[in-house]
């Protein structure tokens, strides 16, 4: 109460000609604030787990060229600062934990579920799976594992021959179209990326798509261009106001007009399955939708917390497709690296190959028991590879 009277008095203070000194008053204003809020700011710091020090709003000087931290700048501030360390990325408070058991005991917690907000938050809304939490998560992470494990998404039980079924298939076409470029240079993305879309689209939406399919080749284009322009405007979650600088204001339109495409052409399946629906036979995921969809209405029931149906099938479409097509293609090319810089172990594990599968049929599941050396060679590359190092990046609900 003293100190806001003498603030007052000070800015009201009149001269003996009359006139209000307020240019001085409030200079000197600026800074007991300034002051105030610099020592509140210290004092919160020196709570937090210890870290690289920060400005005020701009966070950690070691960031103010406006890149995301990569793998290395933690690892390098977990070596400096121990297992739990903090960081201001602009506005924001990150804690890293680097320790597996500090990890593992972090994320048994409901506290550690949510997701933090971005730049591009508005574009998803609390939809799919990857990017929301809440009860909105919950449902759709117990409905989605029960489904995927219907539809053979597990190692043991019905439904497995299923999809291993699919898997095979889009192996042995990949093998024939290998064979065609007759040893020839090749580059390995779009035969990849065939093979891994046929399988998760044709356990999505009954879709498979040939090599020079125009769905095809464009949806694998604003996939690759998606991962590519979030990555380069990553940053603009932690300083809005790149967000109207040409380059990243370019980029964010970009993506929103990608969204829009891609949620039009997962619309149009969505459509499709809506008129050919029958109850008695569930061909793929949309399906199963349509189905707990028509479930909750006649029951009366809410489904995802109120929010529009469609657009949360786009966007469950979306998020599956796209986190396991990059994730799987982008690992295998890493497989073929790591083999091609160790023939060793290549003959060695073709060796193991030989003897327990032949060369008459594909490996199957039933042989992994029987294969140890490849399966180590399989885990070593997942390993060392580490193509998504920072994981999906959790924020606390309390």
């Amino acid at each position: 109460m003293v100190f806001s009277e003498f603030i007052y008095n000070w800015l009201l203070r009149i001269d003996t000609s009359g006139h209000i000194e307020i240019w001085p008053s409030l200079l000197v204003f600026f800074v007991v604030v300034s002051m105030v809020y610099l020592v509140q700011f210290i004092n919160k710091e020196r709570r937090l787990p210890p870290g690289p020090w920060g400005y005020p709003l701009l966070g950690s000087s070691s960031l103010l060229n406006f890149l995301p931290p990569t793998k290395e700048f933690y690892k390098a501030m977990a070596k400096k600062f121990g297992s739990t360390c903090s960081i201001r990325i602009g506005r924001k408070l990150v804690v890293v934990l680097s320790d597996y058991l500090t990890i593992r005991q972090a994320f048994k917690r409901e506290e550690f579920t949510g997701r933090p907000s971005s730049g591009f938050s508005y574009l998803i809304q609390n939809y799919g799976i990857i990017n929301s939490e809440g009860q909105m998560w919950k449902s759709q992470r117990r409905f989605l594992h029960d489904q995927l494990r219907t539809f053979g998404m597990k190692l043991f039980g019905s439904g497995k021959e299923k999809m291993e079924t699919r898997i095979m298939g889009e192996v042995e076409s990949l093998l024939r179209n290998l064979a065609k470029t007759e040893s020839e240079p090749t580059d390995l993305n779009a035969p990849f990326s065939l093979a891994i879309t046929n399988v998760i689209c044709s356990l999505l939406m009954s879709v498979r798509f040939k090599q020079d399919d125009p769905r095809f080749i464009r949806f694998t284009e604003l996939i690759e261009e998606g991962f590519k322009l979030f990555s380069n405007v990553m940053m603009v979650g932690d300083f809005p106001f790149l967000r109207h600088l040409p380059g990243f204001n370019s980029a964010c339109k970009k993506i929103e007009q990608n969204k829009e495409e891609m949620g039009g052409f997962f619309q149009e399946m969505v459509n499709q399955h809506r008129d050919t629906f029958d109850p008695e036979h569930m061909r793929d995921l949309i399906d199963t939708y349509l189905l707990e969809i028509k479930k909750a209405e006649s029951e009366g029931r809410i489904l995802f917390c109120g929010k529009d149906c469609d657009r949360q099938m786009q966007q469950i479409i979306g998020d599956i497709y796209s986190a396991g097509m990059e994730t799987i293609k982008t690992t295998l090319l890493w497989y073929v690296v790591y083999m091609l810089h160790n023939p060793g172990v290549l003959k060695r594990m073709q060796d193991e190959l030989d003897a327990v599968v032949g060369r008459e049929r594909l490996p199957q599941l039933s042989d992994q028991a029987f294969l140890p050396y490849t399966e180590c060679v399989i885990n070593e590359v997942l390993r060392i590879s580490s193509i998504v190092p920072l994981g999906t990046t959790h924020a606390t609900t309390k």
